[in-house]
C-alpha cells in the first residue's frame, strides 16, 4: 500500500507541476503576442523587447518545470509497478519516452557530425530515420502511459477518474495528429483529471 500511496502522490505532484508549466507557456504566448503588436510602434520598442525577454524567461521556466513533471511521473510509475506488476506498463512507457528524447538529442549531434564530415547526403538520409524512430518511441510510450492510467482506475480504493483521464489522454494523443489544438486541450483536461483523481484517491486511502 505504501508504494501505491507514493505512486499516487507522484502523479499528483507531477500533474500539478505540469499544469503550472502549461500556465507559464500560455502567459509566454500572450507575452510574445504583445511583443509582435508592440514592434509596429517605434515608441513601444523598448516595452516590446522587455516583453520578449519575459517570454524567454517564462519559456525556460516552463521547460524546466516540464522536465520536473516528467521526472515525478517517471518515479511514480516505478512505485506503481512495484505495487502491481500490471501497472508496470506505465514505467515501460515512460522509459520508451526517455529513449525517444535521448535519441532526438543524439540525432542532432550525429547529423551535425555527418554534415561537418562533408557528407550532406548522409545527413539528409539520417535525420528522417532518427526523427521517425524517436517519434515512434515517444508515441508508443505515451500510449502505454495512457493504458496504465486506465488500469489504475480499476484498482480497489483508487478513483475511477483515472480511467477517464486515460481515455481522454489517448484520444487527445490521436487528435493531436489531426487537429493539434484540440489534442492539446484534451491533454490539459487529462492532466487536471490526473491531479484530481490522485488527490481524491490519497484522501480516500489516507
Amino acid at each position: 500500500m505504501d508504494e501505491l500511496i507514493k505512486g499516487l502522490r507522484g502523479l499528483k505532484n507531477g500533474a500539478l507541476v505540469n499544469l503550472i508549466s502549461i500556465a507559464l507557456v500560455l502567459v509566454a504566448v500572450l507575452s510574445v503576442m504583445g511583443t509582435v503588436s508592440g514592434l509596429r510602434d517605434p515608441k513601444m520598442a523598448m516595452l516590446a523587447l522587455m516583453a520578449l525577454g519575459s517570454f524567454l524567461v517564462l519559456l525556460l521556466a516552463a521547460i524546466a518545470l516540464g522536465i520536473v513533471g516528467f521526472i515525478l511521473y517517471f518515479e511514480a510509475t516505478g512505485h506503481l509497478k512495484r505495487y502491481n506488476p500490471s501497472l508496470g506498463i506505465g514505467r515501460t512507457g515512460m522509459s520508451l519516452q526517455v529513449l525517444g528524447i535521448v535519441l532526438l538529442f543524439l540525432s542532432v549531434f550525429i547529423i551535425a557530425g555527418v554534415a561537418l564530415a562533408h557528407k550532406p547526403y548522409a545527413a539528409v538520409l539520417a535525420f528522417p530515420i532518427l526523427a521517425l524512430l524517436s517519434a515512434v518511441l515517444l508515441i508508443v510510450g505515451a500510449v502505454l502511459f495512457g493504458i496504465m492510467l486506465m488500469r489504475l482506475g480499476d484498482v480497489p480504493g483508487v478513483s475511477s477518474g483515472f480511467r477517464t483521464a486515460g481515455i481522454i489522454y489517448l484520444v487527445g494523443l490521436v487528435l493531436s495528429f489531426l487537429f493539434e489544438p484540440v489534442g492539446s486541450i484534451l491533454g490539459i483536461v487529462a492532466t487536471v483529471l490526473i491531479y484530481k483523481s490522485a488527490k481524491d484517491s490519497l484522501s480516500s486511502i489516507g
